[in-house]
Parts: structure tokens; sequence; C-alpha cells
């Protein structure tokens, strides 16, 4: 940053009070400006064409066109964008789908509008994807280089890929959470599956070690948010 040349962001959210109050904060750092907003994926789309921006925060539960296709095409579109994932439902599933779909960055609704501007910087100073606190404990690098969108080579070369922890679950493991979560006992389980119930609690110690999880309730919570089984 010379001093002169500002960092350019496109606020997307369907919360008008959420643009207000990013916008506020942003534009209160000097070297920070919102340079548009919008309230849906489609009209986001064009802004970014319209005022190529160097940083885009955007919403992911938005109606309307998907948010995660509307990135994929910006980044094609405009390949040194990057992209801040806001929102207020922390899954592993919206992780997932955020980081394949090229994320810089992934923040939390929770979290304070500071975490907004140091996101906005980190991802501008290429120490990407920043992920706020409450989402970390959510994904774990796997050790293989990444495909990132986009044409930046030295990125793809030196970015690790990172998945959402329920992808550390076997296909077992996920049909015994589901049963656990819809409040089967061991021996329940045990039947239905064809194991025995020390596989059964073998099973979910496994699977509340990977999800870093402690209890039957926070299994079930788990599974419930994630769409594994219905509330």
């Amino acid at each position: 940053m010379d001093g002169t040349t500002k960092t350019k962001i496109i606020l997307i959210d369907d919360h008008e009070i959420v643009r207000l109050g990013l916008s506020h904060v942003i534009n209160a750092e000097k070297d920070l400006s919102v340079v548009a907003q919008s309230n849906d994926a489609q009209s986001g789309l064009v802004e970014i064409m319209k005022h190529r921006p160097d940083v885009a925060v955007v919403d992911i539960n938005m109606p309307g066109t998907s948010v995660f296709e509307m990135v994929q095409v910006a980044l094609k579109q405009l390949p040194t964008l990057k992209v801040i994932y806001l929102t207020a439902y922390n899954t592993d599933t919206n992780v997932e789908r955020a980081l394949a779909s090229g994320a810089s960055g992934f923040v939390t609704k929770g979290e304070s509008l500071g975490t907004i501007v140091s996101a906005i910087r980190e991802v501008v100073g290429g120490r990407t994807p920043f992920l706020s606190e409450d989402v970390r404990s959510r994904v774990v690098k796997s050790g293989r280089i990444a495909p990132m969108a986009g044409n930046n080579a030295a990125a793809n070369a030196t970015t690790m890929l990172m998945t959402a922890r329920k992808n550390l679950l076997s296909p077992r493991e996920i049909e015994v959470l589901c049963c656990v979560a819809q409040g089967q006992s061991a021996k329940q389980i045990a039947t239905v599956l064809s194991i025995s119930s020390k596989t059964v609690e073998r099973h979910k110690s496994n699977i509340m070690a990977k999800l870093s999880l402690h209890t039957q309730v926070d299994l079930t919570r788990y599974a419930i948010r994630e769409g594994i089984i219905s509330a």
C-alpha cells in the first residue's frame, strides 16, 4: 500500500444492518474503502464485475442464486479477487463448500467487526485462508496441494488443502453417528448395523475424538446442525 491507494471492498449481504455496520467500520480505516454493496448473489456478481474490487465480503445464506456458484464465476472472471465468507451458520458443510469454492477467508457473524478488518488485511497480504477462531477447530490440513481458483501458480504450490472435520468420519462412523443422534442405545445400534456393542462404543469414541465433541448431546446437536438427521 503506497499511502494513497486503498483496498477496494464490496459487501454482499441481504441484511442491510450488517452491510451498514461493516461499511462504517471498514471505511473508518485509512487503507480500506467500501466501493459497492449488494443484497444478493446475482446483483453482487454484477457489482464485482463493475467495480473490480480487491476483496468481496460475502454472506453465505442469501435467497436466490447460489453464493458458492457466484463466487466461482467471479473468480474465473477476476482471479485476483479475494473472497471472505461471512455467516451466522458455522457448519462443517458451509466451511467445506466455502473452501472448495476458492475462499480466501471464512468468518462467522459471532466474531467482532474488527475480525473482518483483520481478515481483509490478512488475505490482501497473501496470508490465506484466514479462518476466525471458531472456524479453525472445524478444519484439518490434509497435507495435499489444493487447486485454487485463478491462475496464481505460486499460491497453488504453497496452499495446503483444508477440509471439514466431518470428512474424517468413515461411512460406518456416519451410520453410527446417525443412530446415536436419534437416541438409540449401543445395543440397538449393534442390532441395526449387525456389529457388536463393543464396536459401537469404539466407533462413538472415535467419532467424538475426530469431531472434538465430548457427550452424546454434543453428537446429537452436531448431527442436526449438519443436516445428518432432521431436528
